[in-house]
């Protein structure tokens, strides 16, 4: 009688083993929510000492790491995937010179928009005007940020602590 379970339990073990494998080359597991920045970090060769500013909605991830001077900056962004799927998937990031000038606003097209700066700019509020309503996104004017936008969010406008616009320099990438 045991010799009659052995076949089946290795049947049953094979078959565990393929689904897993199907899973992996699918590539539908994507990093969880509590472990982006872990991933970015270990992907990306960030220092752990390094500080972050981070915004996540249910569509993009977007981190920006700086060192405490300021002097440097990476960033990480991070996309879910529709259908079956779980998690967010490294999109793109590294080095960009207008993080640490200005505002870049990465834009992907079926998800949304991350605006990300050390902020030399002062930015104090960020006002997004869609469909004749106005959301008003305070930001601390010496502190670097992060902010994700839905893809449907209108006009963006960005206030230093003077009132003057800061110039946003958008990256459209597709998606």
């Amino acid at each position: 009688m045991k010799a009659e379970k052995i076949p089946v339990l290795i049947g049953m073990v094979l078959i565990v083993l393929l689904a897993f494998l199907i899973i992996w080359k699918a590539d539908i597991l994507g990093v969880s929510e509590s472990r982006l920045e872990q991933d970015a970090r270990e992907n990306q060769g960030i220092e752990s000492d390094w500080e972050v500013a981070r915004d996540i909605n249910e569509d993009i991830c977007a981190m920006l790491f700086y060192d405490e001077d300021r002097d440097e900056c990476a960033y990480s962004i991070y996309l879910s995937r529709e259908g079956l799927s779980y998690g967010y998937f490294f999109r793109q990031g590294g080095n960009d010179p207008y993080m640490t000038e200005g505002v870049r606003g990465v834009v992907f097209e079926d998800k949304g928009i991350a605006l990300m700066s050390l902020n030399e700019d002062g930015v104090s509020r960020i006002v997004v005007e869609s469909a004749g309503s106005e959301r008003v996104i305070q930001v601390d004017p010496g502190e670097p940020f992060t902010v994700v936008l839905p893809v449907d969010c209108g006009a963006i406008t960005m206030y230093d602590a003077q009132d003057n616009i800061v110039t946003l320099y958008d990256k459209y990438t597709g998606a």
